[in-house]
């Protein structure tokens, strides 16, 4: 069956317009006058029934051609049961019509005329196109006839813009994409349901305020600066931020927003993509973190190539350092004995023929021999630190302290010295080292004194947190802040030998010690006041060998 024309069947002047219709197209298949008006007059009866009975009834004119025989059909068809209660119209079309048929399945309720056609050859696609086209193109019947034409036309234009925006609506569902549209002045009018699926609401329009909740904080300022573009330049935009998702989380995207352009050039509105880069940032940021670690891996590869050489000549140097050490033990050693030896033959036989001047400089050179001997055996003493395995075992600070103390009794008695020693803990370590360590510190305070002053040494210790600091602080002359770490180099002298006599090694042995149990040693003073240093060592130090 062809379709040729269809009218809505609203009212009374619909039905003039059926029966005028089927009158026209009788005539287009061939009929002669009276066929005309007998069929025209049945089509009219059943429109008549569904204009009065009907909701929204429709008339259908076709051809239908069944293999050599053709037919003129007219098909009054509604969504409601206009059939039963038009009794006496539908009587009236049957005795007009040869053929006529009933069809009473909801939601379609049907009457089909049929008549058949006298016409010779056959209805091809261009005769029935010539039907199609007088009645789209034929001049109206009436004014209510053109409105009714430009009416069905818009109604027409109406479903394909709503099937037009349905299948848009349905197709931007479909990309895995996040889409909007604006009007002129930037304000959302359309999103696909991605967008309010991912932000969890839409955002009003393009200003930066409206989309500052989804974005992240690092990104806002260049988003912002971007939105202002597009609305100040009527120009697109593109650029990867992090929006929030509606469970709190940031993810990385590329939005582009492209103006839509009417024929002079002008934006009109924009349409916004937006589409997940995540996986890809994420691949960019690892590959760039990895060429990162690369490089930090061949910067430690190289760093520990340094270190190994620096190992290699720290190992050259305390081997070097042992030799030396060997040689101050033996062939320094046995020169220093003869001059010794000499000098006291000298004083002592030939004292009386030497003048007074001979005797002071024989003096002096015994004098310089016995400083020779104390920095040659201070330097063996800090040399023998790094070359023995240090024995750990539970020291006794307090009999450490005593032992010190025996050794230095004469020289307490000869200042009139006070010695305050409190309750020192048990520590572990190696106790020739920690005797060693403080024999230095109590000999330190015993030499640098202020004239006419009795020292005074305060030797204290508290716990805490898995070490012990040992304090020992004097009343002597002290030092400037500044040397606080200088002190603790190898022949640091803050004095002359004529003031207060040493090698300037005392400091660095204790530095030593302590590191080697590692702890720490620290040093404050005020001049002409107190000196105070503090040994800090761990309870169960691991020894450094």
């Amino acid at each position: 069956m062809k379709e040729i024309v269809s009218l809505r069947l609203d009212n009374e002047m619909d039905l003039m317009l059926a029966n005028k219709r089927a009158m026209k197209m009788c005539e287009l298949t061939g009929m002669t006058i009276i066929p005309q008006t007998t069929i025209a007059t049945a089509i009219s009866e059943v429109a008549r029934g569904a204009i009065e009975h009907g909701k929204q009834a429709e008339l259908i004119l076709a051809i239908d051609q069944e293999s050599n025989r053709k037919y003129l059909k007219a098909i009054v068809r509604d969504s409601v049961d206009f059939i039963s209660k038009s009794s006496e119209s539908m009587a009236y079309a049957r005795k007009l019509s040869h053929d006529m048929e009933i069809i009473k399945m909801p939601p379609a309720y049907r009457v089909i005329l049929k008549y058949p056609l006298a016409f010779g050859g056959t209805f091809t696609d261009l005769r029935i196109k010539s039907f199609v086209e007088y009645f789209k193109n034929e001049p109206p019947l009436s004014a209510y006839d053109e409105l009714k034409k430009k009416n069905l036309l818009l109604h027409e234009l109406s479903e394909q813009l709503r099937l037009s925006e349905h299948q848009y609506k349905n197709l931007s569902d479909t990309l895995p994409v996040m889409m909007f549209s604006t009007n002129e002045w930037g304000v959302i009018n359309f999103t696909n349901r991605w967008l309010k699926e991912f932000l969890g609401e839409i955002p009003r329009d393009l200003s930066y305020i409206s989309w500052e909740q989804f974005l992240h904080e690092k990104d806002y300022d260049r988003f912002a600066t971007e939105f202002e573009n597009v609305l100040q330049r009527k120009a697109g935009t593109e650029g990867q931020f992090r929006f929030k998702h509606k469970n709190g989380q940031y993810f990385w995207h590329l939005i582009s927003i492209v103006p839509n352009k009417n024929e002079k050039g002008q934006s009109t509105s924009w349409t916004g993509f937006i589409v997940n880069v995540h996986d890809q940032k994420v691949a960019e940021e690892t590959a760039r973190r990895n060429e990162q670690l690369q490089q930090a891996q061949k910067q430690l590869y190289r760093n520990q190539e340094d270190l190994e050489r620096r190992i290699i000549d720290l190992n050259r140097s305390n081997y070097e350092l042992e030799q030396f050490a060997h040689i101050a033990s033996h062939d320094l050693q046995e020169p220093l004995r003869k001059i010794f030896f000499n000098s006291d033959v000298l004083q002592k036989k030939h004292a009386a023929s030497l003048d007074q001047n001979a005797q002071r400089m024989l003096h002096g050179m015994t004098a310089a021999a016995g400083r020779m001997k104390e920095l040659i055996n201070d330097l063996l003493s800090y040399s023998q630190l790094n070359q023995q395995t240090l024995i750990m075992e539970n020291v006794n600070l307090n009999e450490v302290i005593d032992s010190v103390l025996k050794d230095f009794e004469l020289t307490i008695a000869d200042k009139s010295a006070t010695i305050n020693v409190g309750q020192l803990p048990l520590i572990v370590g190696n106790v020739n080292r920690i005797r060693q360590l403080f024999a230095n510190l109590i000999s330190n305070s015993l030499k640098y004194v202020k004239t006419e002053t009795a020292p005074v040494i305060d030797i204290s210790a508290e716990t805490s947190n898995g070490s012990v600091s040992v304090r020992v602080r004097d009343n002597g002359i002290g030092f400037d802040a500044e040397y606080k770490e200088k002190i603790f180099g190898l022949f640091e002298r803050l004095h002359t030998r004529n003031e207060f006599p040493g090698t300037g090694i005392g400091l660095a042995i204790c530095k030593r010690i302590v590191e080697m149990h590692n702890g720490t040693i620290a040093a404050d003073s005020i001049p002409g006041e107190y000196a105070d240093f503090e040994v800090t060592l761990p309870v169960e130090p691991s020894a450094q060998v």
